[in-house]
């Protein structure tokens, strides 16, 4: 079996969405997946691996005439289309892509993963005039436009994007399916006491200095200086606790000027709280580093300011590492959530502070939270996710096939 993903900018160190394709590709070769990806052409050029092409120029409507022949080009058993707006550049092109494919002569199946659905709506009198009567007889929805109801298949990753598709568009509730994502980073470091040795040499820290650990793309809308303000209170009653920012400022949704001026603002934020020697952002790392560096670690932490969901693969390689996790409390908050982690309120420096202290305190706590964190983890597994992936790709194919 031959699949093309098409994840918008394929840029692992600098998108999420990107990693997630990466990691899933790698699970689905293992099983004997043909695997290949059609991105942009400066994408493809910053990869030179021939399973990287690039299709077209950018994601703008001139992409709706160069992607598709491509595409045909190619001729893949499957087109997945992984979207996220930030991975195409906010470009609303992409919502007209199935039914251009079509127009070229295109057959094949389509599947279209949501990773992103409820955020934002079509607006203006034409939607308002036409929009729910298309939406009604499943010719568009208010929000992706015409990709999910050209699409063979669609993924969703977390209860609440299911919800709110079916209830838009109860007709296409027979073509989706709820898949999960893993974590973005896999265990390689294994041996927890050789991950803390090593850790704390990397950056000169005595063998028995607290540490907790943040992952994930240093972003404003990631709680960081809530982080930061906590933390202050937390070095005042463990002046030994380190603060290490594992991840990178760059990204499709920060870069250039954006990303230089916020880590500047960061950097006076630790400066004005007097965390200069009890802070490290380490910027973007190779996966064996960050493994070694959440194995490592005592309490993870991740402060969102819209609080932590299941679709976060930072929470789920913490969780496969068996690291204790203090997370802020989403709007709908499910029990595995609730009895993996320890929630706290979003914006709130005295109750994260109070939380992370709490854990520091008391080993067993941080021993059993890490415990169920782990268990809680093998649900999200890449086997698990690459073994239905295979099953919804092996469905639709039969389909084409038989009808």
């Amino acid at each position: 079996m031959r699949v093309a993903f098409l994840p918008g900018s394929f840029r692992p160190d600098r998108c999420g969405v990107s990693h997630y394709t990466a990691h899933l590709m790698d699970a689905l070769r293992f099983r004997g997946v043909q695997c290949s990806v059609m991105t942009t052409q400066a994408a493809a050029e910053h990869h030179q691996r021939g399973e990287v092409m690039g299709g077209t120029v950018g994601w703008g409507p001139g992409m709706l005439l160069s992607l598709p022949g491509a595409i045909r080009r190619l001729n893949p058993d499957i087109l997945h289309i992984q979207h996220a707006a930030g991975s195409f550049d906010f470009r609303r092109a992409v919502f007209w892509l199935p039914q251009a494919l079509r127009a070229a002569g295109w057959r094949g199946p389509i599947v279209v993963t949501l990773h992103e659905y409820g955020w934002w709506e079509w607006k203006g009198p034409l939607w308002k005039s036409l929009g729910p009567w298309g939406e009604k007889h499943g010719m568009w929805d208010r929000e992706d436009f015409g990709l999910l109801v050209g699409a063979n298949k669609i993924i969703v990753t977390h209860d609440g994007a299911l919800r709110t598709l079916v209830s838009r568009l109860p007709q296409l509730s027979g073509r989706v399916a709820q898949v999960p994502i893993g974590p973005n980073i896999p265990l390689l470091a294994t041996n927890r006491e050789m991950a803390r040795a090593a850790l704390r040499a990397r950056f000169g820290w005595p063998h028995d200095t607290p540490i907790i650990s943040y992952f994930g793309f240093v972003h404003p809308v990631k709680g960081i200086e809530t982080l930061l303000r906590a933390f202050a209170r937390v070095l005042a009653a463990y002046p030994q606790a380190r603060l290490l920012l594992n991840g990178g400022i760059h990204s499709l949704a920060l870069h250039d000027n954006q990303a230089l001026q916020y880590q500047q603002k960061l950097q006076r934020l630790i400066g004005e709280l007097g965390l200069d020697n009890a802070v490290r952002l380490t910027g973007y790392q190779p996966d064996s580093i960050i493994s070694q560096h959440l194995s490592g670690a005592d309490v993870g932490v991740l402060p969102f300011n819209d609080g932590v969901t299941l679709k976060s693969g930072s929470l789920l390689a913490m969780w496969s590492h068996g690291l204790p996790v203090v997370a802020t409390r989403p709007a709908v908050s499910p029990p595995e959530l609730d009895r993996a982690c320890r929630l706290v309120p979003s914006r709130s420096p005295e109750a994260l502070a109070d939380a992370l202290a709490k854990l520091l305190a008391d080993p067993d706590a941080r021993r059993e939270l890490g415990e169920r964190a782990q268990a809680a983890a093998a649900a999200y597994s890449w086997e698990t996710i690459a073994e239905r992936h295979l099953e919804i790709y092996q469905a639709i194919s039969n389909r084409r096939e038989h009808g």
